[in-house]
């Protein structure tokens, strides 16, 4: 992954150079435009360990990406896109599910596109490629002998027929969640498809990869899981790479 990370490092460098050159007037007409999009992301998590039945599921997730670009006569565009995703996520066995709340995961990426409208058409299609540099602010936390799929209970009688409760599952669990790489090279390629409103703004939709150049970004590992007097160990690794799908607004401001 070494080599990865330093292709992706000479090709950042290359990318801001150009957007420098560019931005600051290489070229003597460029089409200046603001683009804003809503997008739906998926994260995966791949799993180690001899207790497949434990695991951290995506739940939901959005992001939102502000792009600003020129595109100048050559249909060549350039531009910086600064975004924010969210993810919520789960703890899962069996049929029960606990709420871990949100992971953001921030992102800044020099872009470089190129852009082609079809003729007689109000329609274009543009093919783009983001490297830039992605961010967790994830706190590390810590287990001992939690007891999180103990809540749920199963209610019954004793032989005297006295009420009793007992849990529906009897699982504890001891480890950690780590941030492995708080920041993480990424490369975004995305295919768009825009129709012009008028002279000014426009509509896309957009299909993304988010493809993350880091082995483990965040790990929960949990070297302990006890079920049923039986002891497990689990792993639940996520690099943030991702696809999205995105709806947007782009507004041509020269």
């Amino acid at each position: 992954m070494d080599y990865l990370k330093q292709i992706s490092r000479g090709l950042f460098k290359v990318i801001s150079l150009l957007v420098f050159l560019l931005f600051f007037g290489y070229y003597s007409f460029a089409q200046k435009s603001l683009s804003i999009s809503y997008g739906l992301p998926k994260i995966d998590w791949t799993y180690d360990g001899n207790f497949d039945a434990l695991r951290t599921d995506w739940r939901t997730g959005w992001s939102v990406n502000i792009l600003g670009a020129k595109t100048y006569a050559n249909n060549l565009t350039v531009g910086i896109e600064a975004s924010v995703n969210r993810y919520g996520i789960s703890f899962q066995f069996d049929r029960m599910r606990y709420d871990l709340g949100e992971i953001h995961h921030f992102s800044v990426l020099p872009y470089i596109g190129y852009d082609h409208k079809l003729a007689e058409s109000r329609f274009s299609t543009q093919f783009n490629l983001g490297i830039g540099i992605g961010f967790i602010p994830v706190d590390n936390k810590y287990y001992v002998n939690d007891q999180t799929f103990q809540i749920r209970r199963l209610a019954g009688k004793d032989a005297n027929g006295n009420p009793t409760s007992r849990p529906l599952y009897d699982l504890t669990f001891s480890g950690s969640q780590e941030a492995r790489n708080r920041f993480f090279a990424l490369i975004k390629p995305n295919v768009q498809l825009s129709y012009s409103l008028n002279e000014k703004s426009a509509l896309f939709l957009r299909a993304a990869l988010g493809i993350s150049l880091s082995k483990s970004v965040l790990e929960r590992d949990f070297p302990e899981v006890v079920f049923e007097n039986e002891n497990h160990s689990v792993l639940h690794t996520t690099n943030f790479s991702f696809s999205a799908l995105e709806l947007g607004y782009r507004y041509t401001l020269k």
